[in-house]
């Protein structure tokens, strides 16, 4: 192999991605390319360089740091100077690099020139000069310029001028340069060669060294391979082959670590890492969704602009409404963003809010995570401390949730999910009314505006058999209107048994929904067969894999509810022997994979109301018949209450049942498990608690990665807190902490800026939703641990 040569080396890197010009577009990629760029040249065991960053620096400071980079080198210096910002071209195709002051339309005199730039290269004494451009019209910088390889002796570093441009003169280093928020996404460029150098596979002829050509070939085939319109430029003016840019590592793992203090710039050989290129392509991913839900978060939440996969823009101010629109522009950062959606779509349809929270959350534990992979630590092991730290979460949560007292706490929690006060006092009503057990659901109405209606019916915890019998693909639904029911207590798996009714129903014109204990076979082929043919409209079968008891007792509270007669079950008429009288009816079902749910229509109704609902002075259900199970009394005494929404269009009713949905998920899941101190107090009250378990002792020992692991959750607890501090425009520093002791009950208002009892200020999240939170953040995190 060979030996790089002992000699200087030398590097500034400029990020500039906050613009005070509003014409000026802020930048996501600088910060993050120019962090990670820096650890990978300053790690002695690859680039070796002396590392300067400047970050969102005005136009003065960048030109005295370019100066002090290439002022008083020696002739056996490397230097490396490298800009990630907006470029700009006047009128005349003169190239400028943007400054955190630049002046959009007066770049002479508020940008850095191209002509400073190649004046102060020209200038310096270094043997060996490289320019690295990721920013727009890069390739205009070597305009001029001619490729003028000298010869060398092997093992010496070349000398020369080289420019390596992200894009040529005419093009966009970045996808889009608009005020969008898809336009921001992470360098591509500055990826690939991050990869290159890392991993090693840019050192194309072998030797151990990765030269400045080699690694140009290396990154315009990568450009070009994810994103052809892009074309990387090489220019170099009397530039000789040996000009060595890193060593190949010894162990060559993936992306460096995240700072140049990082585990690398520690004394003896590199940590052997389990950190891998799939996980850095999933966290870069995940940072990009995960950047803008964070903006959106608490009562000074801004709205984004969210480009849709066909370049359509939408304005959003969720984070459901984000993560359904995000599409990466890379399209590694597809399978990044595919973690964002399942977590906020996940935590919105358990409990129907917490989902930014849990995305703040999340994104605490991932950037943890991935510094502890890249330090060497055992993944399996930090799963086990995140896992162990969950649960003690979830208990400590528990001991400080108290029970919900009014509705107007139900008010409170039911407008925070949907983000409306009039969908909040409809929810907390319908929530007051049917109970924690009741079933509320969304219908559309003819008229505008919404309207609350309670109605008898019963939910069973049992779903449609198959996807072929939905009817609304978005929600994952099948919903009859005016059905018959059939109720078989036994299993059913021949066609003929069903085919007298089939043929009943078939002339009646309605949907038929069958409940029994197993559909199977050519029973559920003719069903299937039947909706896709339309001759039977919108039939659905329900399975209940239930024991015998708790099936019987179902199918009769439905039989009660229905009109229906139970077929089968050795009480009831053989399926064969049936006819149409045994059908009950409804006004409407609805069936998901999990459950179903049955409105009763008016003439229907009084049987399971006396049977459940006996008149004062006469005996119940437990003086006449024995006890009745809670789950029984629950499913057919809570109720169903019908919210009707009128919209003028599709996609507004659509949104408008999401803000109810999330809003009744949440209700309901404070009437049941209590509420704690919101605006992120309670998690900054469980981190106090739980924080001195989390010590992990460093520099890291054998054996300590669990405690890692353990460390990673209880540290990210406050995060949710100090995000909305910052949204507020306020200083996170020494709040937290204060927060913590002022007991279970206290938050801080961040509008008024103050200390309040959570109670009596209407700051209270429901505790489930914020033990979701972090269970669903660190469930995504331990998957993202596993990746191989």
């Amino acid at each position: 192999m060979s030996t790089r040569p002992s000699a200087g080396r030398y590097a500034l890197l400029v990020a500039t991605g906050e613009y005070a010009d509003p014409s000026l577009d802020r930048l996501r990629a600088p910060q993050q390319d120019v962090t990670r760029l820096a650890a990978v040249l300053a790690d002695p065991a690859i680039g070796d360089f002396t590392v300067r960053t400047l970050s969102d620096a005005p136009e003065r400071e960048v030109r005295a740091a370019i100066e002090d980079l290439l002022t008083d080198r020696s002739d056996s210096d490397l230097v490396l100077l490298y800009f990630s910002c907006h470029g700009i071209v006047d009128p005349y195709h003169r190239l400028y690099f943007a400054a955190s002051d630049t002046v959009r339309t007066r770049p002479a005199s508020t940008a850095i020139s191209r002509s400073f730039v190649n004046e102060q290269f020209e200038a310096c004494r270094a043997s060996a000069k490289v320019l690295i451009l990721d920013c727009c019209f890069a390739g205009a910088f070597a305009e001029g310029f001619k490729s003028a390889p000298q010869g060398a002796l092997d093992c010496q570093v070349g000398r020369g001028y080289v420019v390596l441009s992200a894009c040529d003169s005419y093009e966009y280093a970045f996808e889009s340069d608009e005020l969008v928020a898809s336009a921001p996404r992470g360098s591509i460029f500055t990826d690939v060669l991050i990869e290159g150098l890392v991993t090693g596979d840019a050192d194309l002829d072998g030797d151990g060294l990765v030269g400045v050509d080699e690694l140009f070939r290396y990154v315009h085939d990568g450009v070009v391979r994810r994103r052809p319109e892009q074309q990387p430029k090489y220019s170099a003016y009397n530039a000789e082959p040996h000009i060595y840019l890193a060593t190949v590592p010894p162990v060559a793992a993936v992306p460096a670590p995240t700072a140049v203090t990082g585990p690398s710039k520690v004394g003896g050989p590199p940590a052997v890492t389990s950190y891998n290129q799939h996980q850095a392509i999933v966290a870069r991913g995940f940072r990009v969704g995960a950047e803008l839900v964070r903006r959106t978060y608490g009562p000074f939440g801004r709205r984004m602009l969210v480009e849709d996969e066909r370049g359509g823009l939408h304005e959003v101010a969720d984070a459901s409404g984000i993560v359904r629109l995000l599409a990466g522009g890379d399209t590694r950062d597809r399978l990044g963003s595919g973690y964002l959606r399942e977590l906020v779509e996940g935590i919105r349809h358990r409990v129907g809010d917490g989902a930014t929270t849990g995305v703040v959350l999340a994104q605490s534990m991932l950037d943890s995570a991935s510094d502890a992979l890249r330090a060497g630590a055992n993944p399996v092991a930090l799963r086990r401390g995140i896992s162990a730290a969950v649960a003690d979460v979830a208990i400590e949560l528990a001991g400080l949730a108290v029970p919900v007292r009014t509705r107007a706490e139900l008010r409170a929690l039911a407008t925070i999910a949907a983000g409306d006060e009039l969908v909040g006092d409809l929810v907390a009503e319908a929530v007051d009314r049917v109970g924690r057990d009741g079933v509320i659901r969304v219908e559309a109405s003819n008229l505008f505006g919404l309207e609350l209606e309670l109605t008898e019916g019963m939910s069973l915890r049992a779903g449609h058999v198959s996807p072929a019998f939905v009817t609304d693909q978005e929600e994952g639904e099948a919903v009859l209107d005016e059905p018959y029911l059939l109720l078989v207590d036994d299993r059913i798996s021949g066609a003929e048994e069903l085919l007298p009714l089939l043929t009943a129903v078939q002339r009646e014109g309605r949907p038929l929904a069958v409940f029994a204990h197993e559909i199977r076979d050519t029973a559920l082929g003719v069903l299937v067969l039947e909706k896709k043919a339309r001759r039977l409209l919108s039939p659905v079968a329900v399975a209940l894999p239930w024991p015998a008891g708790q099936r019987t007792e179902a199918l009769a509270d439905l039989a009660a509810l229905t009109g229906a007669t139970v077929v089968g079950g050795g009480s009831g008429p053989r399926l064969a022997d049936a006819t149409p009288d045994v059908l009950g009816r409804a006004r409407r079902v609805v069936t998901t994979r999990s459950e179903a749910v049955v409105l009763a229509g008016p003439d229907t109704a009084e049987p399971i109301v006396r049977r459940y609902r006996p008149p004062r002075n006469e005996p119940g259900p437990g003086d006449a018949t024995g006890p009745v199970s809670a789950e029984r009394m629950s499913r057919v005494v809570g109720g169903v209450a019908v919210i009707k929404v009128g919209e003028v269009t599709v996609e507004q009713r659509q949104v408008r049942r999401r803000q109810i949905d999330h809003a009744v998920r949440n209700a309901k899941t404070a009437a049941e498990w209590g509420v704690v101190a919101g605006g992120g107090a309670a998690l900054l009250g469980v981190h106090r608690r739980l924080a001195g378990r989390s010590t992990a002792p460093v520099p890291r020992q054998r054996g300590d990665d669990e405690a890692l692991g353990y460390a990673l959750v209880v540290d990210a607890l406050p995060a949710p807190f100090e995000e909305l501090l910052r949204s507020a425009g306020r200083d996170p520093t020494g709040v937290p902490e204060d927060l913590a002791y002022r007991g279970p009950g206290v938050t801080f208002d961040v509008v008024g800026g103050r200390y309040v009892v959570a109670r009596d200020a209407g700051i209270i999240d429901a505790a489930a939703t914020v033990r979701e939170a972090v269970t669903a953040a660190a469930g995504i995190v331990t998957r993202y641990l596993m990746l191989g």
